[in-house]
Parts: C-alpha cells; structure tokens; sequence
C-alpha cells in the first residue's frame, strides 16, 4: 500500500511522512512537484500501486489544484483518492479542489491524529472501490463468456453460392448484440442479426433470451407440420413476439431484429425487419446500392403487432450488410457522426474483396473517423456476399456511347450485339436470342423457353424504340447475353429517357387494347425478374432473368414478387 506525498517543502514533506511512519504507513513516495507526481503516477505498477495522494494546493508552476484536475484524467488514476492539505485560510481554493475531483482536505500545520484518521477513511474508501471493481469485472467477464458462447452464432462451413462474414466488436466487454445462422439443409440459409436496448450483462441476458426463442419458434412450427416444411421468416418472427413481448414491455426494454432467409434455389431474399438499421443491398451491375427497410417495430414495442416479410434478389457479386447502429452512430469529438451515406461509400469501396476482409476494413474506416480505440456503441455486423464467377458479362464497362465501339471490338466475357433505335432491328435480336438459346443447355422444353425470352426482349426494345428514344433511329442499343447452370440473363443497356413508372401488378385489360400492348404483363409472366436503374451519366441498364428449370415447364401465371429491387414495372409500358 503506497502513499504519494507533493508538496514543493522538502521539510513538510519529512514531517508528513514521519508521521504516516508513525502510523504504521511504510510505502511513502515523495514528489516536489506536479510533474514529479505524474511521473511517479504514470510508471506504478500493478505491485506498487499507488493508493492515495497527499497534494499540496500551494505550489509553484502548477498548483495543487491544476494538478488534481489533471490526475483525474490519467488512466488508472481516476479512483486514486485526493488529500489536498492546505492553510486555514484557503476556504475557497478548498471548494474548487473538491470540484476538481478531491475527497477531503488536511490544514497545515498537519495535526497527527487528523491526519492518520483521513488517510484511514481514505483507504477503507478505496479499497471498498477495489472491491466492487472487482466484481464488476467478475460480472463483466461472465458476460462475455455469455456473449461468446450464448450470442454470437457460429458461421456456417459453406454455402452455395455465398460467402458470409460476422463480427461484433463491444463498446464494453459485453452488450446485447446477438447474430446467428441456421441452415436448411442446402435450399436456404436463415441470418439473424439483433440489438437489445442497453448495455452489460442484463443486456446480454436478454439478447440471448431471444436468441433462443427464435430456435424454441422454428422448432414448434416444424412440429406442427409435415415433413419438409419450412416455416416461413414472417411466421418465426412472428411467434417469437408473442413470446417476448409481455415480458419485454414490464422490463421497459425491446429489441431491433432483422431475420433474412436466402434461397438457393433462385437467389431471393426473404426478410423482415423490425426497426432495425437499414440493410444495405449493394447491386454489383450498376455498382450502387439500395437501402431495405420494413415497417415493422422492434419487439417489445406493441403487443399485436403483425410482421410482415419482403422479397427481393441477390445477384452474382452483390452484397448485403446488416449491422448495428453503432458504425453509424460513431461519433468524432467534434460531435460528427459517421453515418450512413460514409457507410454506403465504404462498402462501395471495398465491394471487389471478401466479405472478412470488408468487415475489417469498414470497422478500421470508423475507429480512423472517430479517432478513438473506445466507441459509445457496440460494432456488430453480418455481410452477405454472392459469387460472381457465374457470370463473366462485361457491357457494364460502356459508360457512354462512345465507348460502345472498344466494347464490341474487344469483347470475349459474353455474346453481345449493337444495334440501331429502330424498328427494322426486332428481327436481328430475334435471331441473336435464338441462336444463343440454341448454343447453351436450357433443360426441358428449351423451345418454350426461348420463344418467351424472345418475346420478352423484343417488347423491351420496342418499347426503348417507342418511349426512350421517341422513334429516332440513329441512337444505340447494346444487348449482351450471358448464362450458367440456373439462369440466363440479357443485359440491355441505352442512352435515351428513362421509363415512366406504369401501374405494378399487370394484368390483362378486359375490355380495350392498351397502348403499348400487352408488354408489361408478357414481361411480367415470361421473365423471373427484371431489374431497371439509370446510371449519373444517363446510361440506362436494363436486366432480364430467366431461370433455366431443368424439371418442369414454367407457367405463364406465374406470379413474380416485385420490390424496390425488382423494377419490373419499369421495363415496359
């Protein structure tokens, strides 16, 4: 146990320390000024520590009173109980001491019984701190034990057509964000990634409370149905909250969530958030990305609330991030927040490497802004990426009509043809699509198959013809042609106007011929998804799927699930 006496009298200081001897104190440590005292405070050691400071408020350079002030932001000095000792007559430097962060004073000259019973009391003070640190970090260390073991879900080993990332960095040793993956055999892939309000142990309880509700909810739907049945994603959430939601209201706390399903089958997401952060869906095609939020509320928030599940695609080399808000929430001393457009720019940025490496180059990006090692929020995220070695088509590299010709002339990634705006070029495209239908494997019924895909591409140019380029006939369109095992896919892009946004959901009219026929409605059926987007410089990229299936026909009722993603309302009028 060490003592620390400052003062700049090197008698006073004997005296004192003669007396704290006499006491019984035997580790005494002398300094004639602040910075002798913060020398002697930053080189302690874990076996000498020390446990209290004597500090004169009179002396030169910096004062007592400076030097308590600045003792208190040292690190491992903030609990170092302060003695200021004083004349009688320093009432008020007394009072700006105790602000400064002293506990207790002594008046010169030092009386010996007053001195020993305020460094007692000191001491006791301090080591009854010790104490419940150490307990504190007892708790804190069960906490991360539970976080290890009981909130963070273990990655699964492979997955078709995915790699996957997860990382959760806490602003304490532990908090209350939790992730986790279960698989459905090779079909499909649930991800869960959630954030419980607060922070430490009850937190984590909680977190992990949920966690397990989520396996308890899978496990009570699958029992009720047959064999092969997978519940649906809205389904699992949805009993989770009947669960929870009791429970969480009296606890006054509640739960942002975001559950996602990935199919392998045909790439499509199904996912339901619940006032979570925004998922982030970077499209690899036109090198943007799009912000996918429900209109849900966390768990915990109304007891009848009724959740509801999105759709939309994952194609190849598109990335999705879930994360918790504390990337954008981070903070500079400034008050600056990180936010989420420098999010977006981020992964923009990193989007050609691997999804572990992303989670770490985005986290170092957010510690760089915030110029702290010790962040207000807890950093958790999960990355999706798709692999884009099916497809090699490179027509996104036209960025703008001129470039069209080193495209044609060097382009060995896929099967392409430039054509003119008019209405005389249907047939080329007609024979182009046929003959790369004929030259890949399209499963069963392949001549269906390519006549819907035909009939599909040429409403799309037609209608680029009509309503993009107005019927002039000097202006480009480039289409390349690109497939693998599951999906072919026909990349068309223009320079011309955009589309209007016609009505979703088509159907037949009843009653007159429309304008511009029956091209939403044929594209709509023919085609499993059509994804539309205008690139800054006016280029128009337009993207027809279709799903090559190698059991059975596809149905002209088939009805395709559109989102903010799947633009296929803006592919025809």
């Amino acid at each position: 146990m060490s003592i620390l006496i400052v003062d700049d009298s090197s008698f006073n200081r004997k005296l004192v320390e003669s007396l704290l001897k006499k006491a019984g104190y035997s580790e005494i440590l002398h300094a004639s000024s602040a910075a002798e005292a913060y020398f002697h405070l930053e080189n302690q050691s874990t076996n000498c520590a020390i446990d209290i400071v004597l500090l004169d408020i009179m002396m030169p350079e910096v004062d007592g009173i400076e030097a308590c002030s600045h003792i208190k932001t040292m690190p491992l000095c903030a609990d170092i109980p302060i003695i200021m000792v004083t004349a009688m007559n320093e009432s008020q430097s007394l009072e700006i001491a105790f602000d400064a962060g002293a506990i207790d004073y002594i008046t010169k000259p030092v009386n010996p019984t007053v001195l020993r019973a305020r460094v007692h009391s000191a001491l006791t003070l301090k080591k009854e701190m010790d104490r419940r640190k150490a307990r504190e970090q007892d708790l804190i260390d069960i906490g991360a034990k539970i976080q290890q073991t009981l909130l963070l879900g273990q990655l699964p080993e492979s997955f078709p057509d995915l790699e996957i990332a997860a990382s959760t960095l806490p602003s304490q040793k532990v908090d209350g964000d939790f992730y986790d993956f279960i698989c459905h055999q090779d079909k499909s892939v649930d991800i869960f990634l959630g954030d419980v309000m607060g922070k430490g142990v009850p937190a984590a309880l909680i977190g992990a409370a949920t966690k397990a509700n989520f396996y308890r909810a899978i496990t009570h739907l699958l029992l009720q149905h047959d064999s092969g049945f997978i519940p649906q994603v809205e389904q699992i959430v949805q009993y989770v909250h009947l669960l929870m939601s009791n429970e969480l209201i009296d606890l006054e706390k509640f739960v942002t969530l975001c559950y996602m399903r990935y199919h392998s089958s045909d790439n499509s997401i199904d996912l339901v958030d619940c006032g979570h952060t925004q998922t982030i869906h970077y499209h690899a095609l036109t090198n943007n990305c799009s912000l996918i939020k429900g209109e849900n509320t966390p768990l915990g928030f109304i007891p009848d609330e009724n959740y509801q599940q999105i759709r939309f695609f994952l194609e190849p080399g598109d990335i999705l991030f879930l994360y918790s808000d504390g990337f954008t929430e981070a903070c500079r001393p400034d008050g600056t927040f990180f936010g989420e457009n420098r999010l977006v720019s981020c992964i923009k940025k990193y989007c050609k490497k691997k999804p572990d490496t992303i989670v770490r180059r985005i986290q170092d990006e957010v510690f760089s802004f915030s110029k702290t090692k010790n962040l207000g929020d807890d950093l958790t995220c999960v990355v999706l990426k798709r692999n884009d070695i099916k497809f090699s088509c490179a027509v996104h590299s036209i960025i703008k009509p001129d470039d069209i010709n080193a495209f044609m002339e060097n382009n060995n990634s896929c099967k392409s043809i430039r054509i003119k705006s008019h209405l005389t070029e249907i047939q080329n495209v007609r024979h182009f699509v046929t003959n790369y239908c004929k030259s890949i494997n399209l499963g069963i019924n392949a001549a269906t198959f390519a006549w819907q895909l035909e009939t599909a591409i040429i409403e799309l140019i037609s209608n680029v013809i009509k309503y993009s380029y107005f019927n002039e006939n000097n202006h480009d369109i480039v289409i390349c042609a690109d497939a693998d095992i599951s999906q072919v896919r026909l990349i068309v892009h223009h320079w011309g106007a955009p589309f209007p946004n016609p009505p979703t959901n088509p159907r037949p009219p009843e009653n007159e011929y429309p304008e511009g026929g029956y091209g939403l409605f044929i594209i709509d059926n023919y085609i499993d998804r059509c994804m539309y987007e205008q690139k800054d410089d006016r280029m128009n990229v337009i993207v027809l799927v279709k799903n090559i299936n190698h059991s059975e026909t596809k149905s002209l009722d088939l009805n395709v699930t559109s989102t903010s993603s799947d633009m296929a309302s803006n592919c025809s009028k």
